[in-house]
């Protein structure tokens, strides 16, 4: 038994594999895209783990910086009283 296409079904089979080499190659792409996206947003989020643990380190000790801070505003309200009691102008 000898089995034979007709030349339209030749000429689909072509046109189905050529249009299935074109799927394959878009999705290679864009799966190519997505990983190159990937990579950029883990190694910006890496950075941002830095920038975050510098923020915490720098902010650890906030409660010592507004006690000074009130520390001062007392010390400033305390001279201003000093300097009226002694006459001058500030």
């Amino acid at each position: 038994m000898v089995l034979a296409l007709a030349a339209n079904e030749i000429t689909f089979w072509e046109i189905y594999l050529v249009l299935g080499l074109v799927v394959i190659i878009a999705v290679i792409a864009l799966l190519s895209l997505l990983l190159a996206f990937v990579r950029s947003i883990e190694s910006s989020v890496q950075g941002l783990g830095g920038v975050a643990q510098g923020v915490a380190s720098n902010t650890a000790n906030i409660k010592v910086a507004l006690a000074v801070a009130d520390s001062l505003d007392e010390i400033a309200d305390e001279a201003g009283r000093h300097a009226r009691l002694l006459g001058v102008n500030v």
